[in-house]
């Protein structure tokens, strides 16, 4: 039986919303059928343990059981669905491992946790393994991230760097050579640009800075004809990302 919930458990879970608490124990919190469904379908091995409202222990029978009034104080969302998991971040790959895509998806300071984890979930979908970002950028293993990226973290390699500079360095060493960033206003459209997805670094910033300067990095642009300010990064990226899905699949 899984037993009850401890309050040193239970001090844990709460520990778990602060970008503290999942530092110092390595781990994090998903909650919501869908994410954790994705977490115990994938790699259960990372789970350290369950908690789920009464009604739901036929479902989950290795879940710790706690009434309605205690999930609710345990849980963020408003609308809980009555599962959540604490389970270890995975071991990132070597520091020096070669690169598992053909081009980089590079995040810069994308802030917004909703953006980082639609941007995950939606190069998760494309097929891309890996995602590349600087400092600054939302925590991969916020609560907010893991529901928005649907626990696609959980199975993908992050690439974690101090800025782009030092990801550059790291990109040159590995052969990579052309360097793009995403830009509203000027540049080739991205349906046009040449080796946008060959060997290359495709650089997405936040709707309020854009991309970091970096010495060398072509601009590319997503054509507007409504003639719009701008996209979010979320958006943005999911053109770029599914414009290289079309261009893998077109003969």
């Amino acid at each position: 039986m899984p037993g009850e919930l401890s309050k040193a458990r239970e001090a844990l879970i709460k520990s778990l919303y602060t970008r503290h608490g999942r530092k110092k124990s390595g781990l994090c919190l998903c909650e919501g059928r869908r994410c954790c469904g994705e977490v115990l379908a994938a790699c259960p091995d990372l789970i350290e343990f369950a908690v789920c409202r009464e009604e739901l222990a036929g479902e989950y029978p290795d879940a710790i059981t706690v009434p309605d009034f205690k999930f609710s104080v345990l849980g963020v969302t408003e609308t809980s669905q009555g599962i959540l998991l604490v389970a270890r971040k995975p071991e990132p790959l070597p520091e020096d491992s070669p690169m598992l895509d053909p081009f980089a998806l590079v995040l810069d300071r994308v802030g917004d946790p909703g953006n980082f984890g639609t941007i995950l979930r939606t190069a998760k979908a494309a097929g891309l393994r890996e995602l590349w970002y600087t400092d600054g950028s939302a925590d991969p293993f916020g609560d907010k991230t893991i529901r928005a990226a649907m626990s696609a973290q959980f199975t993908m390699n992050l690439r974690r760097f101090a800025d782009l500079a030092a990801l550059k360095n790291f990109l040159l060493k590995n052969g990579v050579e052309r360097f793009f960033r995403t830009d509203p206003h000027e540049g080739e459209s991205c349906f046009a640009a040449r080796g946008l997805y060959e060997r290359s670094a495709v650089i997405i910033g936040s709707e309020a800075h854009g991309v970091s300067e970096l010495g060398g990095a072509v601009p590319v642009t997503i054509p507007m004809p409504g003639n719009f300010e701008s996209l979010n990064a979320a958006q943005a990226a999911t053109i770029f990302i599914f414009e290289y899905v079309r261009r893998t699949l077109t003969p």
